[in-house]
């Protein structure tokens, strides 16, 4: 039966048997390298396969590890299974890995960092803290605060004429829903116990423009997303309708007092 050789991970064959023991005995082959007759599954070592074979005296080759086989896919009958090859691991593809994961951690750690300080330190805007309204000036512009989600955004200034002072605040908030629930809250804080605020809207050529409601002070306005607070000590209640209804969004409006608000 014919034989197929394994030496040095080299295969060869197939052999006759008679052939085989010509080389083993001449010394082409040792007792140690493997061998497998033809339709066989296991491969064996020579010394093993012919056990009366001379070369197991003194200087013969030591035996070496059995090589790994598997039988390939689709062999055909008869041929040796064939040698299995271990595809090598790759670390420059893992450091290479761990590397791009770093870089994009760092970039969206970065964006992240620069629109959570936009949002705490937003830009100045005229429109929600104008310079004047009707004939009282903007005596002293605070900055801007905004919370780090960008769901709120505040602005503070103090305004004079002559000797009456009023404290504006308005913050704008993500949506009008949320502008409409901080009032009702903020006139809940106002108001003292058994207080019951009072409900007005800025109407102009019978549109109503805003809504707001009052314990006395602060004069809270709302409109669309936006809350203003009218309030200080340097002023009196007049002062503060007259502020209101002359607001950028109420310019010329007349408060009306109503039930409730919308």
């Amino acid at each position: 039966m014919s034989i197929y050789i394994s030496k040095n991970n080299q295969q060869s064959g197939p052999f006759d048997e008679s052939k085989v023991l010509e080389m083993l005995n001449s010394g082409q082959l040792s007792p140690g390298d493997f061998a497998i007759r033809q339709g066989g599954s296991q491969w064996q070592k020579l010394g093993e396969m012919f056990p009366n074979t001379g070369g197991f005296g003194v200087g013969a080759p030591p035996p070496v590890a059995e090589p790994q086989f598997a039988q390939a896919a689709g062999a055909g009958a008869g041929q040796p299974p064939a040698a299995e090859t271990k595809p090598k691991k790759s670390r420059k593809g893992l450091l290479f890995g761990c590397l791009g994961i770093l870089l994009f951690s760092g970039l969206v750690l970065a964006v992240l960092g620069f629109l959570g300080y936009r949002n705490m330190f937003p830009a100045e805007s005229k429109e929600n803290l104008p310079d004047k309204v009707k004939d009282f000036t903007l005596d002293t512009r605070y900055p801007p605060k905004g919370n780090i989600w960008g769901s709120e955004t505040t602005y503070v200034g103090l305004y004079k004429r002559g000797s009456d002072t009023v404290l504006y605040m308005m913050t704008a908030y993500a949506s009008e829903g949320a502008a409409r629930n901080a009032l009702d809250s903020d006139i809940s804080k106002s108001c003292k116990a058994g207080e019951k605020p009072m409900y007005f809207g800025f109407m102009k050529d019978g549109k109503e423009l805003s809504q707001g409601a009052t314990c006395a002070v602060p004069l809270y306005v709302q409109k669309d997303n936006k809350v203003v607070a009218l309030g200080g000590a340097g002023a009196g209640g007049d002062d503060f309708i007259e502020f209101a209804e002359n607001l950028p969004f109420n310019d010329g409006s007349k408060m009306t007092k109503k039930e409730a608000l919308k």
